[in-house]
């Protein structure tokens, strides 16, 4: 079963596992890039606690992370978005082990992350991808993304996605 969490502080270097084999991964396919990096066990440890990071398990084995927050990324700009002023998630720094990808895990967790969504009753996700080979947008159209803007930033080719939520049926 695939089951989305909250990351609390003890599972920190689990998250930092998952991020470090999927930017290993892609530098070993595509060079070196903006994804080799991976966020330090402290910048992690603040995410859990600000209660926006999430661990993807399967069967109870932790295969998979995401961030979400409501808070706006800073260089995103409003008019990208088919409503502005729409109360959004953010998600970033998703990865799926590669042992455990093109198995369903990643648009499952996709998929419990807008629900969460819902639940708080936010009305779209919003999310950027690297543009290009090493970069995901393929998968986030496959989950039904909207493809709003392409542009670059400190390097980085970037494309940004954004899903409209329709409520969910327990709001109805």
């Amino acid at each position: 079963m695939i089951t989305l969490r909250q990351a609390e502080s003890g599972d920190v270097q689990n998250v930092r596992n998952v991020l470090a084999a999927a930017a290993h991964a892609l530098t070993a396919r595509y060079g070196h890039g903006h994804w080799s990096t991976v966020r330090t066990l402290r910048t992690l440890r603040k995410y859990a606690g600000d209660r926006v990071l999430y661990l993807v398990d399967l069967d109870d084995v932790p295969v998979g992370t995401l961030k979400l927050t409501h808070r706006k990324v800073g260089f995103y700009h409003g008019d990208w978005f088919a409503d502005p002023g729409a109360s959004a998630a953010y998600l970033m720094d998703m990865a799926i082990d590669p042992r455990h990808q093109r198995h369903t895990i990643g648009r499952r967790a996709m998929a419990l992350a807008e629900e969460i969504a819902r639940r708080e009753g936010l009305c779209a996700v919003r999310l950027d991808a690297y543009r290009g080979p090493a970069g995901a947008g393929a998968f986030y159209r496959k989950c039904g993304y909207t493809l709003v803007h392409q542009g670059e930033i400190n390097g980085a080719r970037l494309e940004y996605y954004e899903k409209l939520l329709s409520p969910s049926a327990d709001r109805a």
